[in-house]
């Protein structure tokens, strides 16, 4: 039973590891900060600026949004892989 156990936290340790390695070329979010002038000189300067801060944020939250389905994607997968093993376990080696 203790070799059962140990074999289990080997497996999961190892698929933690690979979701996480998964996913590292998307790390970083590609969201293009806006640059703030040091004053404004028209309201159209305004306006524009006020658009590039809101897509700044929709970026960013859509850069998080993904992040999170992915880590939900990630920890089905791992519950089957451990599902797979604990059934495996339970079946074969028992």
């Amino acid at each position: 039973m203790k070799l059962e156990i140990f074999i289990s936290l080997i497996v999961m340790i190892g698929l933690a590891s690979l979701s996480a390695q998964a996913d590292d070329r998307d790390s970083n979010p590609s969201c293009s900060k806006p640059d703030k002038p040091d004053a404004f000189n028209s309201q159209a300067q305004l306006d524009g600026f006020n658009s590039e801060v809101q897509q700044y944020q929709r970026c960013l939250y859509d850069f998080v949004h993904e992040q999170e389905e992915a880590i939900q994607r990630h920890q089905r997968a791992a519950n089957v892989a451990i599902d797979e093993w604990n059934d495996f376990v339970r079946m074969e080696l028992n």
